[in-house]
């Protein structure tokens, strides 16, 4: 907003009077801001109303009009603690007999208490104590499985683990943990931990069931075993994987051992191998072009000393402007273990050129050469070329490193056939290891405080065994009037009972159950019915008939300011109440409730029935405005006092009860679906004008745009008329200034 200089010579106070002829103005378009701003209420207001009449309709109004509602079953049992039932729509009356047999569970393991693990000094010895026996202390879950005390992981020990249809193999090296065999566990589906308090795992299949059994076995791969699995890993990079890819080449191979065929699983074997090769070729070559460019930074190492100085080529560069120049760039010599001075320049200037090396490395120049030689591979001619450049630089090569690869094609063919050869050998050797639920010799899982796992029961001895626990996976069974029925969990369902089995019965035990209609509990469906009809009615009739706010507009931010919280919610909550005050869409939805609800159904009988007839009534109180009372019910104050009609039709006539309601609510849902169906002024499933509403907002929007322009022009034009009033006053001043000098003059 530009900054105007008004009055100076008229002396006016043209801002107010500039002010005071806009407000005039600006009173139009803020009439039309005030009905953009009512109208955004209301909006607001029916799409929360839309909100509430639509949950009604689906769900409350919805189940009414279903006869199977009404149907309510009770279901008790003779024993509780036991057996538990619960009745459906479906369950047919009557009593019905259960014996429990057993009851499912979950198959559990504990193992038996670790004996520790043994004592290692820093360089990888044993320690022992003055009897000269080996230490030993409590595992943690990073402890290495070769470590534990009385151990028997010799070289190629797998452990595998089977619960249902997925199978781990866990080969257990130098450096496998008690976390990592806990991770596989966890893998095949079982919640395993490892409690190091109690120094024992606790093993669990996720579900119950005896289909959800779990094995674990143990033995020990041949050389050539170890050989074949060897070969596989070392193509695709075992070690180097992420811990998903080293799960999904776990997977494969899992598979490959359990009569998976090789032409299954061989193209993500390939391309696991193929990404193993990329890589350690990519690896190569940058160590190789990295040793490049760390030579390169120390050729010109004292040019760039030289250039930090400002001296010309021929200044010959000491050290001591090196070192000032190396703690310059923060690296700083380190003279201590008795290192020499030249000794710790050396490393200071290896380690600044290994850093000024990986910057170099990433630049266009040196990516260009890895790529092309990613391409094309690297010869023993290009290494040669490299060791050249670098011969007087001080940078060697790693010696045991052979830096040469093929070119990408060579690469892949050659990768695929080994793949292909090694996926074969390793199916022909591996193929059956371990396989079915008693295999191996389980000899490696004792020092885990465990032996075979089959899935039977196993008590805990500790005196032939290992201490280890098992409580096996059951299904639950019964006896259902006498047919034998079974589940994997403690629920059963049965011609419409659900029956939760807690323990078994005792000998010659039969639990009853028994079936009964329930009419207290349709009794209180229908009264939550009613209940909800009445809270939504009640609140559209208080819309409807709210007083009118004619005499109350929207305030201004002046008026607001004028005003507390309090007082501006109370003006603005005034507005808001009356926003459907005799809204015909509104009007048309509260006379369909009234109007649906007040009809008549003629049952099989050939009678008559209305709400009234079952004990559904409106008040006398025209004020309520259509609201339903259940005679009778001791939570209604007017009508508590009544006979419940409602109770004794359910009990006596409940075919006549479940016709007027479905009937009616039938009518009242059909009515409702077709005021909400999508028109040109509506959306589907919405029971107001949204889209009117939009389009009558958009409109508002830009006749406040149009006014807004055209009172900035007015405002313009204002300031340039009281401007040119004033520069015509200061014209007016100056020839009178002038005058007044020449009269003066002559005297």
């Amino acid at each position: 907003m530009p900054i105007r200089m008004t009055g100076l010579n008229s002396g006016l106070d043209t801002e107010s009077i500039i002010a005071a002829l806009m407000s005039a103005q600006r009173t139009k378009q803020t009439k039309v801001e005030n009905k953009r701003t009512k109208l955004e209420w209301k909006k607001e207001q029916w799409a929360s109303l839309n909100t509430k009449i639509y949950n009604f309709y689906t769900n409350s109004l919805s189940k009414m009009r279903m006869a199977s509602t009404y149907m309510t079953k009770a279901a008790t049992s003779s024993n509780n603690s036991k057996v538990t039932a619960k009745a459906t729509t479906a369950a047919a009356t009557g009593s019905y007999s259960v014996v429990v047999k057993q009851v499912a569970s979950a198959q559990k393991v504990t193992s038996g208490k670790l004996k520790g693990a043994v004592v290692k000094d820093d360089d990888g010895n044993l320690v022992k104590d003055e009897n000269g026996k080996v230490k030993t202390e409590a595992a943690t879950s990073k402890t290495k499985l070769k470590d534990l005390d009385g151990a028997g992981f010799e070289p190629g020990t797998q452990i595998k683990v089977a619960a249902g249809n997925k199978t781990v193999f866990l080969e257990v090296g130098d450096d496998t943990t008690i976390s990592d065999f806990v991770g596989k566990l966890n893998d095949a589906g079982l919640t395993a931990s490892f409690d190091e308090k109690q120094q024992r795992f606790f093993i669990s299949s996720s579900k119950s069931g005896a289909d959800n059994k779990f094995t674990i076995t143990s033995a020990t791969m041949d050389q050539n075993q170890q050989d074949a699995t060897k070969a596989l890993k070392d193509l695709i990079g075992y070690d180097s994987l992420s811990a998903a890819n080293k799960n999904t080449a776990d997977s494969i191979m899992a598979g490959l051992q359990t009569g998976k065929s090789v032409d299954d699983v061989i193209e993500k074997l390939t391309t696991l191998a193929n990404d193993y090769s990329d890589k350690e070729a990519k690896r190569k070559a940058t160590e190789l072009y990295t040793a490049e460019a760390k030579a390169s930074v120390l050729d010109g190492f004292d040019d760039e000393v030289r250039k930090s100085l400002k001296q010309e080529d021929s200044y010959t560069v000491t050290d001591d402007d090196r070192i000032k120049y190396l703690k310059d760039k923060g690296f700083k010599l380190d003279t201590s273990d008795g290192k020499t001075q030249a000794d710790a320049l050396k490393e200071a200037k290896d380690k600044y050129a290994d850093k000024e090396a990986a910057k170099l490395i990433k630049k266009d120049d040196y990516k260009t050469k890895i790529e092309n030689a990613l391409s094309n591979g690297l010869s023993q001619s290009d290494i040669d070329a490299v060791k050249t450049n670098i011969a007087n630089s001080g940078v060697t090569l790693d010696p045991d490193t052979d830096y040469t690869f093929d070119n990408r094609m060579d690469r892949t063919l050659e990768v695929n056939k080994n793949i292909d050869a090694a996926a074969k050998e390793y199916s022909a050797k591996m193929n059956g290891f371990l396989s079915g639920d008693d295999a191996g010799d389980g000899k490696a899982l004792a020092a885990l405080g465990l032996e075979k796992v089959n899935g039977t029961e196993h008590k805990e001895d500790t005196t032939n065994g290992t201490g280890m626990a098992v409580i096996a996976a059951a299904d639950t069974q019964i006896e259902y009037n006498g047919a034998t029925l079974t589940s994997d969990t403690t629920n059963i369902t049965v011609a419409g009972l659900e029956l939760n089995i807690l323990s078994k019965t005792a000998d010659n035990e039969v639990i009853n159950i028994s079936v009964t209609n329930d009419s207290s509990g349709v009794y209180d469906t229908i009264k939550e019915f009613v209940s909800e009809y009445n809270a939504l009615l009640k609140e559209m009739n208080t819309f409807y008939n709210a007083g009118s706010a004619n005499d109350y507009d929207v305030l201004s931010d002046e008026e607001k300011d004028a005003m507390s919280e309090s007082e501006v919610e109370k003006w603005e909550g005034k507005i808001k109440d009356s926003l459907l005050r005799r809204d015909s869409t509104l009007g048309a939805i509260v006379s369909s409730f009234k109007n649906n609800m007040m009809g008549t159904y003629t049952s099989s009988d050939g009678k008559k029935y209305a709400l009234s007839s079952i004990g559904i009534m409106t008040s006398k109180d025209y004020k309520e405005g259509g609201l339903l009372h259940i005679l009778g019910d001791e939570d209604d104050s007017e009508y508590a006092d009544k006979k419940n009609v409602l109770k004794s039709m359910l009990d006596e006539n409940p075919d006549a009860v479940v016709g007027v309601l479905t009937s009616l609510t039938e009518t009242l849902y059909s009515d409702l679906q077709k005021k909400m169906s999508a028109t040109k002024m509506s959306s589907a499933l919405t029971f107001y004008n949204d889209k009117e509403m939009s389009s009558q907002l958009s409109d508002y929007k830009d006749e406040i745009s149009k006014w807004q322009s055209r009172l900035d022009e007015m405002e313009d034009k204002y300031y340039k008329q009281f401007s040119a009033m004033e520069t015509a006053l200061a014209n007016l001043q100056s020839q009178q200034n002038s005058l007044a000098s020449m009269l003066g003059g002559g005297n």
